[in-house]
Formats: structure tokens, C-alpha cells, sequence
């Protein structure tokens, strides 16, 4: 582990690699700092960019600007009690008093050094968590690795916002349009119904641009024209001093154990990790009736937990190919794009992109560090203004990304198509997430499933013959079995 991290270490310290990070950084905190955008439609927007990049760069870019949207969250959150992020509506809680009252950069000190510690913390435990779980996981045969697979789809659907059934709907058909194309064993053309251009499959990238690009902008619409009124029109940056951090070190490491805890369980860490943490540390306190009044620990829990989130979902989708929030399964989409295959043979097969990745997460919290600390009153700057002027440019970057897959128009219809379902899958509370995972693991479930059963002689025991396997289908049985009582009786 020690030599895989020194040799990333060393390829990302090229300054190619490291200007690409920073930027990537500074572009997650704007985005973060604006409502209505959002982490996975920035890495939609520069998706196309990396196509011509190499691998570890392109995944720096997008790894910036992942770390950097959980801190820039915080600016709206603060300022105008609007959160830029889910995460971020915890931290108005507090923050926006804190600032009303005349303390808007102290506020943003807290939301940065929370952030900070919080993002290194996850780190710490990412690092030691990743190489563990995947020298076992790299163990498992064709069965383990379809329940694995089946396992992730029901968890996130049983966890992601919205009821079960939803996201078992928005699963089922992820799984349908990854069927469309060849048979992976048989080459047989299956659901093309005649057309040449579905022999290959439907376009990845342009439904990915459609699902979190178009569909998104469709969703905001209706945030144009919105005037920004900020808590104060001058601001500098007060970093807490240090003994005032040191005093409050149980929120930065209750943030910290359920952001990255929390974060490891698919589709729920980001919006849930931060409320939890906040709960927890309140009912720990001997004054819990000041929170929300403007103190200082109701800043610092829940951005350490948002950014201690980064590393939580690294976990699953580094070790077993499962993501742990939209901009990991966007990523996990990137890695196919890119000529990699995500699950439990990553680490095996491309673990200099792996520890890249596990660094990048690193030194990007440390520039969002750096750049909020020096740069903070600039992007303050853009919340007065209507941010929906950017939606023409994401419209227009998303139909380039589209385009760019094919040098046709075709993947630009797909992704007008799958733009208006994810728009009516969301207006409808319908967990797009759960779609992009169905189309990411469908096809490695359904080969899997495919091989054990041939190497088995088509002997369906073979997925419970092993305890592990045991253990998983109980699990897979028991969320299912929890989800139809719950919904039962909440119906009775």
C-alpha cells in the first residue's frame, strides 16, 4: 500500500497533473457555491473534455471538483440560507445566524476548517479501508461478484431518497436499457429492434449526459430570475483559532466517523450523514438549546461529516464498484469510458488509478484549503447573480459530450430522450441514481451470473454454497423482505 501511494504521489506531483486538480478544485467550489448546480453536472459538463486525456489526469479533474462542491455548498448555506448542496442545508442551520448576527467570515472559517479536517479524516480511513476490502474482494468468483452486484442495487434502492419500490422501478430499468445491443456470450442482437445504431448498445455517455445534465437544467428552470440578497456585501475570511477548534475536536471527529461510515453505504451518506452527526452532537451537549441559534459546533459537525463523505463513497465504488452518490456512479461510467472495468478486480487490474484517485482526494482538500482561504470573497461574488445564465453552456457542453461519443447525431437524441425521462423520473420523486447504476452493473451481473452458472453445470446452488454468498442473499432477502412490511403497515 505504502509503494502504491508513493508512486501516485509522484505521478500526480507532474504539474500537469497538479494544475489539473487545482482547477478541478476551484471549479467544484463554484459550482458547489451556486444553487441549482450540482457535483454530477459539472463532471457531466467536463466529461468530454477528458476523452482525449489519460486516465489518471481525466480522474483528477473529476475528483477536484467533487472534493470542491462539498465546501462550496457551505457559501449559499451561510449567506443567503439557501445550501448550494443537500449537505449544505444542515450547515445553514447555524451558519446563517452566526453571519446575520455580523460574523458572516468566521462562519465561512468554521465551513472551511470543518471541511478541511473532515476531508482528511475520511482520507485516513478511505486509505486503509480500500486495499483491505479489495485483497478480499479480488478473492471472489463469478457468483460472489453478481451477488455483490445485486446486493448494491437493492441497497441503493432500499436507502436513496423516495420509497423502495421507486428505486427498485428506476433499477429494473436501468437493467433493460443495458440489455440493449449484442449479447455479451452469445453476440445475438437483442431489444434493436432492426436498428444498426443499438447493435453497440445505447451511447453510455450520452444517457449519463441526459440523466444529469439535460434532465437537471429541465428541473431548474424555475430558479430563474431569482434575485441573491447576501447577509453582508463585504467579506474576508476569520479562520477560528486553534484553541477553539481543539475545543470543539468532538465535532470534527463525530463529523468525521459518520461521514465516512455513513458515506460507505450506498445512496445515503451525502443527504442523511450530516443530520445524523448534527443530532448527535447536540444530544451531547450541555447546552443543546443553542443550536441553531449561531454557534460554532453547528457549523463544524456537518461540514466535517459532508467532506468526510468523499472518502466514505470511495469505498464501495473503488473496492467493489459500487457508488456511493451520483457523482461516484458518473465516475464509475468515466472508468468504462476510459477502458477500465469497475468492481472487484480494479484494484487488481489498474491500481495506479486507484491510489491516483485515493491521493487526488488528498491534495484536493488541501487546494480547497488553499483556495477558499485566499480566494474566498471572489466566489462569493457570483451568488449575486442569477445562475441560470449558465444553463445555455451546460446545454450546450452536454450536447457536445454527447456528440463527441460518435461524431454523430444520434447520441444526441439518446440524450435528449433520457434528459426528459430523468426529468419526469425526478419531478416525480423517482431516484435517478438508481437508473445510472442499473445501466453501470447490469451488464457485469448478468455476465457473471452467466459464467457461474456454465461453470456450474447450471446449478443455481452455487450462488448460496459458500457462507459469504449465504450471508449476501440473506441480506439481499432480508432489505427486501423489511421493505415490503414497512410498506405494509405504513399503508395500514
Amino acid at each position: 500500500m505504502v509503494e502504491g501511494l508513493l508512486g501516485a504521489f509522484i505521478s500526480i506531483l507532474a504539474p500537469f497533473n497538479l494544475i489539473l486538480l487545482f482547477i478541478g478544485t476551484g471549479l467544484g467550489i463554484l459550482v458547489g457555491a451556486l444553487p441549482g448546480l450540482s457535483s454530477p453536472m459539472a463532471i457531466i459538463v467536463l466529461l468530454p473534455l477528458t476523452y482525449s486525456m489519460e486516465t489518471l489526469p481525466a480522474f483528477l479533474t473529476m475528483i477536484g471538483v467533487y472534493v470542491g462542491t462539498k465546501l462550496g455548498g457551505s457559501y449559499p448555506a451561510i449567506l443567503l440560507r439557501t445550501p448550494g448542496t443537500p449537505a449544505g442545508a444542515c450547515t445553514a442551520l447555524d451558519g446563517y445566524p452566526m453571519a446575520q448576527r455580523g460574523e458572516p467570515g468566521l462562519a465561512l472559517g468554521y465551513a472551511t476548517m470543518g471541511s478541511t479536517f473532515g476531508g482528511f479524516f475520511g482520507w485516513i480511513l478511505a486509505v486503509t479501508c480500500v486495499p483491505l476490502l479489495s485483497s478480499i474482494a479480488v478473492k471472489s468468483s463469478n457468483a460472489d461478484i453478481a451477488l455483490i452486484g445485486i446486493l448494491g442495487l437493492i441497497m441503493v434502492s432500499a436507502f436513496v431518497r423516495g420509497s423502495t419500490l421507486r428505486g427498485l422501478i428506476g433499477v429494473v430499468l436501468g437493467l433493460l436499457i443495458a440489455t440493449v445491443g449484442l449479447d455479451p456470450i452469445q453476440t445475438t442482437s437483442r431489444f434493436t429492434f432492426g436498428y444498426y445504431n443499438l447493435m453497440s448498445g445505447i451511447p453510455f455517455a450520452a444517457a449519463l449526459v441526459g440523466f444529469f445534465g439535460i434532465a437537471v437544467v429541465l428541473s431548474d428552470i424555475k430558479m430563474m430570475g431569482r434575485p441573491s440578497h447576501l447577509v453582508t456585501s463585504r467579506l474576508n475570511l476569520a479562520l477560528p483559532k486553534w484553541k477553539d477548534l481543539i475545543a470543539r475536536w468532538q465535532c470534527i471527529l463525530i463529523g468525521g466517523l459518520y461521514g465516512t461510515g455513513i458515506g460507505a453505504i450506498p445512496g445515503v451518506g451525502a443527504e442523511v450523514s450530516p443530520w445524523i452527526a448534527y443530532a448527535t452532537i447536540r444530544n451531547k451537549s450541555k447546552t443543546p438549546e443553542q443550536f441553531g441559534s449561531g454557534i460554532a459546533e453547528g457549523i463544524l459537525t456537518p461540514e466535517a461529516t459532508n467532506n468526510a463523505n468523499t472518502g466514505g463513497t470511495m469505498i464501495p465504488m473503488l473496492a467493489l464498484g459500487i457508488p456511493g452518490d451520483g457523482s461516484t456512479a458518473i465516475m464509475l461510467g468515466a472508468m468504462v469510458l476510459h477502458g477500465l472495468e469497475p468492481g472487484v478486480m480494479l484494484m487488481k487490474n489498474s491500481s495506479d488509478i486507484v491510489y491516483g484517485i485515493l491521493v487526488g482526494i488528498l491534495l484536493s482538500t488541501f487546494f480547497m484549503f488553499l483556495i477558499s482561504w485566499q480566494a474566498i470573497r471572489y466566489f462569493v461574488l457570483i451568488l449575486r447573480f442569477d445562475r441560470s445564465w449558465l444553463f445555455p453552456f451546460i446545454l450546450i457542453f452536454a450536447t457536445l459530450g454527447a456528440f463527441l461519443t460518435m461524431n454523430t447525431t444520434f447520441p444526441v437524441f439518446i440524450a435528449i430522450t433520457f434528459g426528459l425521462i430523468g426529468y419526469i423520473f425526478e419531478s416525480r420523486k423517482f431516484p435517478v441514481v438508481t437508473v445510472v447504476l442499473g445501466i453501470i452493473l447490469g451488464p457485469i451481473i448478468e455476465q457473471n451470473i452467466r459464467l457461474a452458472l456454465a461453470l456450474s453445470k447450471n446449478d443455481w446452488y452455487t450462488f448460496v454454497a459458500t457462507w459469504p454468498r449465504k450471508v449476501m442473499v440473506a441480506a439481499i432477502l432480508g432489505l427486501l423482505a423489511y421493505e415490503i412490511y414497512k410498506g405494509l403497515t405504513t399503508k395500514s
